[in-house]
């Protein structure tokens, strides 16, 4: 992980300011706020919450993106040290097997949760690979189970925001799996992103594509050639409209209709 220097760049100033998710929308709110009521608050999260840490690749940004050149925010089988929130842009998830090959099991995305199933294991589960400039929240384990000790109220805030998120995971892998065709798999892909997007970016049916085309067909188990030609065929039939990296979805109805939503 590289924390961008803003001294350091002198072109800092032409880059797109980032938008960051509301911290209202973000699934890390339960722990990042003062506890008790308020007359009485008590802010923790100075001891264990950095805010909107920046994760960039340390070449130009005018250089294409390579799985070399895109920064690993924490490894598979590292020890678990933080919990993480997307504050700003995208990130995959990539788990290697015992053979040593690498698939890519999830997206995230601003307001969303990395690492907290390592919670369990003590060992991140998946590597978390930066698809651009992003930005996350960080929260340190053994600070936070400190102060959790002290304040019940936190604790039970981490019970209830570990609960949410195993929720929005299975009803995310639910929106997926089970799909019977390439046409059917990619519509609900499309569906699924957006929404989850939505309170970020106000809209369910605009979103900025940041992943590669490799990428989702990756993580959809197709092949690249067959994701180009559907992305060609749902432009062709006013699904969908794809210019440069904003994605339109033009006719919910009959994407969801396709997706068997």
């Amino acid at each position: 992980m590289t924390l961008s220097n803003k001294s350091t760049k002198k072109n800092t100033t032409q880059q797109k300011h980032p938008h960051y998710v509301d911290c209202d929308n973000c699934s890390m709110q339960a722990i990042c706020q003062p506890i008790g009521s308020d007359n009485q608050a008590i802010d923790l999260t100075n001891n264990y919450l950095t805010r909107r840490v920046e994760v960039s690749a340390e070449q130009s940004s005018l250089l294409p993106k390579t799985p070399s050149t895109c920064p690993t925010l924490f490894d598979q089988a590292s020890p678990l040290t933080a919990i993480f929130a997307v504050c700003s842009g995208t990130f995959k998830l990539c788990q290697k097997n015992d053979a040593g090959i690498e698939k890519i099991v999830g997206f995230r995305f601003p307001g969303e949760l990395m690492g907290e199933d390592a919670l369990f294991l003590e060992r991140y589960n998946y590597s978390a690979v930066a698809l651009g400039d992003n930005s996350v929240c960080e929260v340190f384990v053994e600070p936070l189970s400190a102060c959790s000790q002290l304040a019940p109220e936190l604790q039970q805030n981490l019970i209830q925001l570990l609960t949410k998120q195993s929720y929005e995971q299975q009803r995310n892998a639910h929106a997926i799996t089970g799909k019977k065709s390439a046409d059917c798999l990619l519509a609900a892909f499309l569906l699924n992103i957006c929404q989850r997007n939505a309170k970020h970016s106000g809209s369910e049916s605009v979103f900025e594509l940041t992943i590669s085309r490799q990428d989702i067909a990756c993580f959809l188990g197709i092949r690249r050639e067959t994701l180009s030609r559907l992305l060609s065929k749902f432009q062709h039939e006013q699904l969908i409209n794809l210019n440069g990296k904003q994605l339109t979805l033009l006719s919910l109805n009959q994407l969801k209709k396709l997706a068997n939503l």
